[in-house]
């Protein structure tokens, strides 16, 4: 049971959920045994799981087959968090490139490639079915912004510094592959943008927005566990750090943090600019993704395994 309670958080978006939820989930077991992404003995607890909610959560208009490639890719980043958990800096790298080598569709080196490349290939090459060129490599070099502040975290753990709070807001946009997530939307066909769009200025405040909604609830939920095990990278603690404050104090000002984040994301979607139709439909289209995002995480965090405390 939990010890420290979540504070109240404001989150006003309706919860959706995909009807082959349940029928996706068998195929991403199957995905990860056929690339023996993890040993026998560990798939029975992996079937357990519950990752296929978070997807049917935040893609609830997704086909089958494009639900069970974003299980497959939300089980890719579970993977990459299990292989790289304390893992030294310059191993990561060198873990990292090999897999974005994979990502980009690079030729392979001299160096056979292992399951996890494997798997990253048929992804790619499944993607491709439904993705541009321009949409790929946006998801591509997420990954990349993604894995670059695994390698800034793993080196704060190994030097046991601790980032002060604008640090850690800026680099944790990255290091919670939330950005990739959003990516694949337009990857899969599911909004049909340009990604140059998502540079407008108030389009990517909103999806900024999302990013560290979802990030300041992930700190907040997953507080216990990293008590526990002595991690700091947190942005409660790293608060509590830099002001010198109770730890009480520290939640209450990161949980008025999101919910001023959801207060100016629902107003700037209020304003979103014009570009005529059919483009501004798909980019309200978007938008929801963001919502969906938001919400997915948060039911999902609340049911997930990962973030429950022990039974004292």
């Amino acid at each position: 049971m939990r010890t420290i309670p979540l504070p109240p958080l404001s989150l006003p978006f309706p919860q959706k959920l995909n009807p082959h939820n349940l029928q996706a989930w068998p195929h991403t077991v199957e995905w990860v045994k056929r690339f023996h992404l993890l040993p026998e003995k560990v798939i029975p607890h992996f079937r357990t799981l519950d990752y296929h909610w978070l997807s049917a959560y935040a893609f609830p208009e997704a086909n089958l087959e494009q639900l069970i490639l974003i299980n497959d890719c939300m089980t890719a980043f579970y993977l990459f968090d299990k292989h790289w958990d304390d893992a030294p800096p310059e191993a990561l790298e060198s873990m990292q490139a090999s897999l974005l080598a994979a990502l980009w569709g690079r030729p392979p080196g001299d160096t056979p490639e292992g399951p996890l490349e494997n798997a990253m290939r048929d992804m790619r090459r499944r993607m491709m079915k439904f993705s541009t060129d321009a949409w790929m490599t946006r998801f591509c070099e997420s990954l990349e912004a993604y894995f670059k502040a695994c390698v800034w975290e793993a080196k704060n753990k190994s030097n046991h510094q601790v980032p002060d709070v604008a640090t850690y807001i800026r680099e944790r946009e990255a290091t919670g592959a939330v950005q990739p997530s959003f990516e694949l939307a337009g990857v899969l066909g599911l909004v049909q943008i340009p990604p140059s769009v998502l540079e407008e200025p108030t389009i990517k405040r909103l999806n900024q927005l999302a990013n560290h909604e979802i990030t300041l609830f992930n700190d907040l939920i997953s507080l216990e566990k990293e008590m526990r095990v002595g991690d700091m990278h947190n942005l409660v603690f790293i608060i509590q750090n830099e002001q010198k404050c109770s730890l009480e104090e520290a939640m209450r000002q990161a949980a008025k943090m999101h919910d001023d984040e959801v207060l100016e994301f629902l107003e700037l979607e209020t304003r979103l600019p014009t570009w005529g139709e059919p483009l501004d439909t798909e980019v309200r289209r978007y938008v929801d993704v963001l919502r969906c995002w938001m919400r997915a995480n948060m039911d999902w965090s609340l049911m997930s395994e990962r973030y429950k405390a022990p039974a004292a």
